[in-house]
């Protein structure tokens, strides 16, 4: 790029910046969810009382919440017959309610404020995962992003990157093939519709940072883990030397009969706390 083009975008991006910030110092701070007004920036507390918390017992591989507590770690029935490529997977909110709403309009309503906000939630939850060197957003098909504005999983990444202090690399994953919609399939369905789909494009100067590498794998919602894992085995193969995976949110297992909710007296202590958030 040439300079004077170069002083021209980073220009830009200053009077943008100071834009924003005389905006936000005009009109009042509105939720992130449903525009209410709010003291400060973050959810009112309706929205964010309608949050679902992951608590409770989970599968110490995948995540997903165990029916009843088995006293110490484990795993679901799944991830004992069928281990998975990632280490571990884990997310702060379950996908229902609110929590639903906030990974949908971050998805499909353009809503790419949420995700610093979301990237607060997802921060404790991944440093949980322990030490990781890169993070790396599920990708997107170039197709399915003519759709949208954003690969909402590289929103999400290079949010939570930011609360981490860690290096976001959303071009070292792709897709090599575009993939049905996962929305209607069962488990099996799934995992066959993006196996081989995902890849470390060879030759990139990225993927010499793979070598030895734990990385954390970003997306918005887990499921089955069909996507994750298709991701990790890329990864995986191309060098890293563990995957761990972090989602806004989780989907319960079907018919676990569970709602993993806080208790009231925590649930108003994080109203408080949410508008840091």
């Amino acid at each position: 790029m040439r300079p004077a083009a170069a002083l021209v975008r980073r220009m830009a991006g200053l009077l943008a910046g100071v834009g924003r910030v005389l905006l936000d110092a005009a009109l009042p701070p509105l939720c992130g969810l449903c525009r209410a007004p709010v003291d400060r920036p973050g959810l009112c507390g309706a929205c964010w009382s309608g949050l679902v918390f992951v608590t409770g017992p989970v599968c110490d591989r995948c995540g997903v919440p165990l029916p009843s507590d088995p006293g110490g770690p484990a795993v679901c029935g799944g991830c004992a017959a069928k281990p998975p490529a990632f280490a571990m997977a884990r997310a702060p909110l379950i996908y229902e309610g609110t929590s639903k709403r906030l990974v949908l309009a971050l998805k499909h309503g353009d809503a790419g404020h949420l995700a610093p906000m979301l990237g607060r939630l997802m921060a404790p939850v991944a440093r949980g995962l322990g030490p990781v060197d890169l993070v790396v957003p599920v990708p997107l098909h170039w197709r399915r992003r003519l759709k949208r504005r954003d690969n909402q999983s590289a929103v999400l990444a290079r949010a939570l990157a930011g609360e981490l202090g860690l290096a976001h690399e959303p071009r070292l994953l792709r897709r090599a093939r575009f993939t049905a919609s996962q929305g209607s399939k069962g488990r099996e369905a799934r995992a066959r519709n993006v196996a081989g789909a995902m890849r470390v494009p060879a030759g990139t100067a990225l993927r010499s940072r793979l070598a030895g590498a734990r990385v954390l794998l970003v997306d918005d919602v887990l499921t089955t883990g069909a996507t994750a894992e298709a991701c990790g085995r890329a990864l995986i193969r191309a060098g890293a030397a563990a995957v761990v995976v972090i989602a806004a949110a989780r989907v319960p297992a079907p018919g676990d009969g569970i709602r993993h909710m806080v208790d009231p007296a925590t649930l108003l202590a994080e109203g408080e706390a949410s508008e840091r958030l």
